[in-house]
């Protein structure tokens, strides 16, 4: 037995006393959220869930955007929305290639716009959004991905 396989064993090698009681649903639901949560935030690429509505309230944005010089709680508390972000050239475009898309009945789209960091930057961003709907076909969310390609360019 090589050196990896004990390790293994003494890790699944645990006494009745040392286990675990079993989690909750609500428990295992917010590990899970943290562990995803944890895995956008070490992909530097910001994640979010926001409303449908034009000026699309957040209800998660990942910590990522803190590059951008954001609290993820500025935007989840309502003091800013997602509009808040985006270059007003790029606002009135933006806005209405996402509302086509969802018109259209796409189910996700990509999209590029300048944003404007808190320090008043501007940065080139590349949105993939997917189009949550309910049983009707209404749009619900918005949920999707940002990332900074300025350097790109």
């Amino acid at each position: 037995m090589n050196k990896y396989d004990q390790k293994e064993d003494r890790l699944n090698r645990r006494s009745d006393t040392d286990k675990a009681e079993p989690m909750d649903l609500q428990k295992r639901t917010e590990l899970r959220v943290k562990a995803l949560e944890g895995l956008v935030d070490n992909t530097g690429i910001i994640a979010f869930l926001r409303s449908p509505e034009e000026k699309g309230n957040v209800e998660f944005i990942s910590r990522a955007i803190e590059r951008f010089g954001y609290k993820a709680e500025d935007f989840t508390s309502g003091k800013l929305t997602f509009k808040d972000l985006i270059h007003p050239d790029d606002e009135e475009r933006a806005y209405l290639e996402l509302t086509e898309n969802a018109l259209e009945g796409a189910n996700d789209f990509k999209q590029k716009y300048r944003i404007i960091t808190k320090k008043g930057h501007i940065r080139l961003v590349e949105e993939r959004t997917a189009i949550m709907r309910d049983e009707k076909g209404n749009v619900i969310y918005y949920q999707g991905v940002l990332e900074d390609i300025t350097d790109e360019q």
